[in-house]
């Protein structure tokens, strides 16, 4: 039981640190991410404005002729988007067009090397052609990553003064560096914070089970009703007196029967019965006090172990229990059979028959007990006629 209930609170335990753990990782990688494109973005607009407002559309419509003037506009554009090269961080930067055919072409990336043309490919070619048909702002989905490093895109269509499409502005924009270093965060935090988690967990479930110890020991060993120790821990305590018999001390075995239990529950209902057993409960206690512990080891059977007692100090303890006569509840008294027997060589092989001797006593005394209540009804009976 102890063990079952220690796995599943430390299963819920660790559960709920789990889903915190992942819900704050995955708000702070959102945000992080988020963070880092939102950055990017900030940039691009800032391109995207200066292009729009340098260059004329004539030299963006002219960039894909093979004439003298389409020679002229090409090196314009170079130029002009030359300039913006010290933005930084930008892979490759263009203007897009579709020609008649539908082929696309563009100008020479500024950002590269050789003098070819630069044509994108594969999601970053479905984005820009998808900025040229819907005509709007398009933004990566993510970070692509491409034959020259990580990028992130944002095409931006180019109008004439019809509002009609003549071009995309294609940015990409090198985040090889920042996004190296964002995901080695990333993964030294998810680290990290496992390593946090299965120290925390380690930690927990050592803490629960010792701390949880005494909890279940005592939750295991304790009558509910009446808070004593119950018929679990007797046989606990029996076996260690059984030890303390081999080194010589004596032991005593007492044994309480409860009165007029199943008439205080016939009468009285059942809560007051529980009351009344508590109340007597509490006056054994009080009787047999530091000589031994109270043990309840059946619906109205109590007991208590002396270790290392004289017969006088258990003798007494029995008769003062005999006389006790205060109300445990309303019209009924306390009222108890009590047995008691010591173990002796030659009579008693363990202490079973130590407590077959006394649980005989204790029947023998209800038996009396009965018998002398009888005699007094009868008396009672022909006072009255």
């Amino acid at each position: 039981m102890k063990n079952s209930l220690i796995r599943k609170m430390f299963i819920i335990l660790i559960t709920t640190v789990l889903a915190v753990a992942a819900g704050v990782y995955g708000i702070v990688y959102t945000m992080s991410y988020n963070a880092m494109l939102s950055d990017i973005r900030d940039r691009a607009n800032g391109v995207r404005d200066y292009i729009i407002a340098t260059l004329s559309i004539e030299d963006i419509v002219a960039i894909g002729e093979d004439s003298e003037a389409g020679s002229l506009a090409r090196l314009r554009v170079n130029e002009i988007l030359g300039l913006l090269s010290g933005v930084g961080n930008i892979k490759h930067l263009y203007i897009a067009r579709v020609d008649e055919e539908g082929s696309l072409y563009t100008s020479i990336s500024v950002m590269q090397q050789s003098g070819n043309s630069y044509i994108p490919s594969g999601e970053i070619a479905e984005d820009l052609h998808r900025s040229l048909r819907e005509q709007v702002q398009i933004t990566g989905s993510g970070v692509y990553q491409t034959d020259h490093g990580s990028v992130y895109t944002v095409f931006w269509p180019v109008m004439n003064n019809v509002q009609e499409i003549i071009g995309v502005v294609g940015m990409e924009f090198d985040v090889d560096n920042v996004y190296s270093s964002y995901r080695a965060m990333a993964m030294y935090s998810l680290v990290l914070s496992v390593a946090l988690i299965v120290l925390f967990s380690i930690i927990a479930f050592l803490s629960m089970s010792k701390a949880s110890e005494p909890f279940y020991k005592k939750l295991a060993y304790t009558d509910l009703l009446t808070g004593y120790e119950n018929r679990m821990a007797f046989e606990q305590r029996l076996r260690e007196a059984a030890d303390m018999l081999e080194r010589g001390k004596s032991v005593t075995l007492m044994i309480f029967d409860v009165n007029n239990l199943k008439i205080v529950n016939d009468t009285a209902g059942h809560k007051q019965g529980d009351t009344y057993l508590k109340n007597t409960a509490d006056v054994l206690v009080q009787h047999i006090g530091a000589a031994g512990s109270l043990y309840r080891i059946g619906g109205d059977e109590f007991a208590t172990i002396f270790v290392g007692r004289g017969k006088d100090e258990v003798q007494k303890i029995l008769d003062s229990i005999r006389t006790e006569k205060s109300v445990m509840l309303k019209n009924f008294p306390f009222s108890c059979a009590c047995g008691a027997a010591t173990f002796e060589k030659g009579i008693d092989k363990s202490l079973r028959d130590v407590f077959g001797r006394a649980d005989k006593a204790m029947y023998e005394e209800k038996k009396r007990q009965k018998s002398q209540e009888g005699q007094q009804q009868s008396q009672l009976e022909l006072g009255t006629r």
